[in-house]
This record gives C-alpha cells, sequence and structure tokens, in this order.
C-alpha cells in the first residue's frame, strides 16, 4: 500500500484528474458539494472525458439547497452570479447524464428537520481497483480556495471496501464499518449510532499522554469536552484554528473553552483552512471527513482515517503542522460576552443534533 498526503486542492486536483483520465474500469466520484464554478467544472469535464466504463458522481442534496456557503431559495436568489452558478451546475449533471454518466443527489431533502441535517459529508473518489482518495476537499471555487489535504492511497483491498461503502450509500443505504488495511484503519459512520464509529477516536484523546493537537476550523463539543479532560491530566493540548472562519461561533466556542480548559488556541494566518486532522502524542494521525464536531458525532456521514504508519505522520507533521503552527498566532485574550455567548450557541446545538440524532 501506497499513502500520498496532498496538501492543498491544486496538488489533489492535479492527481485525481491524471487518475480520471487513465481508469478503465470505474471512476466513482462522491461530494458533499457540488458547484458549477471552476472546480466543479474541472471535475465534470474530467469526469466526461475519461475512458472507464463506469463513470459515476454521488452528490449529497445539500448542494441543491445551498451554493458558496448561500442559501438558493433566498434573498442570495436575486444574486444573477449565484443564479448563472446553479444553472451551469444542471447544465453539467444533464451533460454528464448524456454522456453516459450517472449522476445522483444522494440524500433527499424533506420537510422533517431530520431530512434536513442528515446529510453525507464524504469526499472520496474510487478509481478502478487501484487507488482511493479520502479527506476534506468538496468542489466549489471557495472551498478549492481553502487550505485543506487529501489522502491518496494505492490499495486494492481499501478500493474494495470503500468501493462497496459509496455503493451502499449510492442506493441510500449507506452502513457503519471499521477496517484496517496495511496500518491504516479506516471507519465509515452512517449517520446513525456515529458515537459507536466515533469511539475509537474518543478513546484515543481519552488515552493520551503527552499531546494532542488539533487542525480544524469547527472543533465542537464534545470533542473540545473530551480534550478539556486531557488537558486536565496535564497533557499539552493546541488547537489551531483559521482566523477567518466562515462560521464564527464555532471559533468563540473553541476561544471560550481554551480559556477554561487550558487549551492553547491560535489562529491560522493564511486565510480559511477547511483542514481537519488530530496528531495523538505525535505518533496517531487521525484525519478523514470529520470536522470532530457535534454534527459528525450525530447525525453526519463521515470517513475517519486513523494510523501510526511514521512516514505519513512525519510528512504531516513536517508539511502541515510546523509550518502552520510558524504563521500561527496565539490567542491570549480570555472570555468574553462574544465567547461565552458562542460557546452557549454551540452546546445548545449540539443538543438539539443529540436529540434529531434518536429520531
Amino acid at each position: 500500500m501506497k499513502i500520498e498526503l496532498l496538501v492543498g486542492a491544486e496538488a489533489f486536483w492535479s492527481r485525481l484528474k491524471a487518475d480520471l483520465a487513465h481508469a478503465e474500469r470505474r471512476a466513482w466520484v462522491q461530494t458533499f458539494t457540488f458547484e458549477g464554478d471552476r472546480a466543479g467544472t474541472r471535475l465534470a469535464r474530467a469526469l466526461d472525458r475519461s475512458p472507464a466504463r463506469d463513470r459515476r458522481l454521488l452528490v449529497d442534496s445539500y448542494s441543491l439547497l445551498y451554493h458558496s456557503d448561500r442559501i438558493i431559495p433566498g434573498p442570495s436568489w436575486l444574486d444573477r452570479g449565484l443564479r448563472r452558478e446553479v444553472f451551469r451546475t444542471h447544465r453539467w449533471i444533464r451533460r454528464l447524464r448524456n454522456g453516459g454518466a450517472l449522476v445522483r443527489f444522494g440524500k433527499p431533502l424533506g420537510p422533517l428537520p431530520t431530512r434536513l441535517v442528515r446529510r453525507s459529508h464524504k469526499k472520496v473518489a474510487i478509481i478502478d481497483d487501484r487507488v482511493v482518495y479520502l479527506g476534506g476537499i468538496n468542489f466549489s471555487d471557495h472551498n478549492f480556495a481553502w487550505h485543506d489535504m487529501m489522502l491518496r492511497v494505492e490499495s486494492e483491498e481499501l478500493t474494495g471496501v470503500l468501493g462497496v461503502d459509496f455503493a451502499g450509500s449510492w442506493i441510500g443505504r449507506p452502513v457503519s464499518w471499521d477496517t484496517e488495511v496495511d496500518g491504516l484503519r479506516v471507519i465509515s459512520a452512517s449517520g446513525h449510532r456515529n458515537r459507536h464509529a466515533f469511539r475509537p477516536v474518543l478513546d484515543a484523546i481519552d488515552a493520551a499522554k503527552t499531546s494532542i493537537n488539533v487542525v480544524s476550523a469547527y472543533l465542537t463539543h464534545p470533542f473540545t469536552q473530551y480534550l478539556g479532560r486531557a488537558a486536565a491530566r496535564g497533557v499539552r493540548i493546541r488547537i489551531l484554528t483559521p482566523a477567518e472562519n466562515n462560521k464564527p461561533n464555532l471559533a468563540r466556542h473553541v476561544i471560550e473553552r481554551g480559556f477554561r480548559h487550558g487549551f492553547e488556541v491560535l489562529k491560522y494566518a493564511g486565510g480559511m483552512s477547511h483542514m481537519k486532522a488530530m496528531l495523538i502524542d505525535s505518533e496517531l494521525l487521525v484525519a478523514g471527513s470529520s470536522n470532530f464536531d457535534f454534527m459528525s458525532l450525530t447525525l453526519l456521514e463521515e470517513h475517519l482515517l486513523m494510523t501510526r504508519d511514521r512516514p505519513l505522520v512525519e510528512d504531516f507533521t513536517s508539511r502541515v503542522w510546523t509550518p502552520e503552527l510558524a504563521r500561527a498566532s496565539r490567542v491570549v485574550t480570555g472570555s468574553s460576552m462574544g465567547t461565552r455567548l458562542g460557546d452557549i450557541a454551540v452546546r445548545a446545538g449540539a443538543a438539539v443534533a443529540a436529540g434529531l440524532s434518536t429520531n
């Protein structure tokens, strides 16, 4: 098995574009968002031209409701640019279907709250029986502009496992599973009983001895609660979060929790970072599609990866954690009315999500 860490959307796209161009049997792509901008057009064009006999694009129905972080059926629809992008999205979908590719919007929306919030947050690409991509990058320009990463894994066994997972999501029957391939543990959370699927990550936090370094824009309770317990045991907790966050209440929550539990909260200075990773005791790397937030733990379909692969851990440390830490500034402000209100809002959201997850 060969694992490659791809830092940044362009590095990811360069590798995926080449793999799509050389696919033979299948080219399957699953994404949380797909938009008819430059990033979405590049994927659609490459998938349309791919020689693979079985080409599929599975998009969560979130993209029918949101584009560029804006609600489509609302005041944003008055924006001509947004309307053009939505129309281009559906033109590309028609073009793909007319060219023989299969396109499906997964997890249909509905009027009930659970039908709105239960989404598939997975990002995966499967090429033949040889390559799989996993991580956090979606196909939209604003997501491509954010700092993020993907893993490219060459493994026939893992490609087979993820192929079965994709097929289940394709027909609307996702399942939870947990498997290990050559030291890479991959976990799929189905959106039901997710706390059980996340148990290995929570246990790893509880077992940490010296340090936990987290890169996440959207870290929330109850993960911050587990990190607080670790901090109380003397574990050094460092949270790297973007200075420019598109969800400010989550940033306020992390600052408030950092003040209360003794975390080191640092702000990444390079714009918006959508990266999600956790490094425990400098030897266990946790990555995937999860933001380590309450939605992941209760309602969303997610992929998690856990590994002690030394070359990959060292690659992540040298190319992601160390340089980002060097550019970051430490948050020295304490609790304020803003951070307390943000914390209350996040904890209330977590309670609502937990309630919905039982329905």
